[in-house]
């Protein structure tokens, strides 16, 4: 993983990580058909790597294969904002828990190196997100716990949808800083539940936020 390089190395392909990226990114909105052929010539490769990607989007939510057989990208509602955000929250306070317990000097100087970019760059939310992308994913790598990464890598393909409602709330990026900070101090004073505890209300935070700003059904991607 980014930080302390004590993770995993992601053997997913190509067709799928950029099949991935135009969905979570919304260049292929929400209930768009994903067609094999036109995706193949989009990326420039054979249908066979863009069927196995498909398989695999399908099979973490991301894209919907429907009764007709054709494949589209999943529809976004609040209904599975909160519940996305509910396992992410819980995975993340594991993760957390877990690397309360096994910080070393390295992971400290780094957490702290991140939280003082942050708080310099707090009103730019394109940076913050950045860093404290970087900052997750180092707790993720400090933590120890492969299966658990494993599922936030599928969860946050579903977070990263609507990530942008939340970076569109005025002071948000600010907030979030403040947040990460307090996560920081949390995870390096060894405590597991209170690092649990204290990245859990991260999360949980930025779920309302997300959930007052997602467009009603009417109003939503179709």
């Amino acid at each position: 993983m980014e930080g302390s390089g004590r993770g995993r190395r992601d053997s997913r392909s190509p067709a799928y990580e950029r099949l991935r990226a135009l969905i979570v990114d919304r260049t292929l909105s929400p209930g768009s058909l994903l067609s094999e052929p036109e995706l193949a010539d989009q990326l420039g490769v054979s249908r066979t790597p863009v069927r196995e990607a498909l398989r695999t989007l399908t099979a973490e939510g991301l894209a919907v294969k429907l009764s007709s057989n054709r494949t589209i990208v999943a529809p976004v509602s609040i209904e599975e904002l909160r519940h996305v955000y509910d396992v992410r929250s819980r995975l993340e306070g594991l993760i957390a828990a877990d690397a309360a317990q096994r910080v070393t000097p390295a992971d400290e100087q780094y957490l702290l190196r991140q939280v003082s970019l942050m708080e310099r760059l707090r009103d730019d939310d394109e940076e913050v997100v950045r860093i404290g992308a970087d900052f997750h994913d180092h707790i993720l790598a400090m933590s120890g716990n492969e299966l658990a990464g494993n599922l936030l890598h599928i969860v946050r393909g579903h977070v990263d949808r609507y990530r942008a409602l939340t970076t569109r709330e005025p002071g948000r990026s600010s907030d979030a800083v403040d947040e990460h900070r307090r996560v920081c101090e949390a995870v390096l004073s060894g405590d597991p539940a209170l690092a649990e505890r204290t990245m859990r209300e991260h999360i949980d935070a930025a779920r309302g936020i997300a959930i007052g700003l997602t467009p009603e059904p009417d109003d939503a991607d179709a």
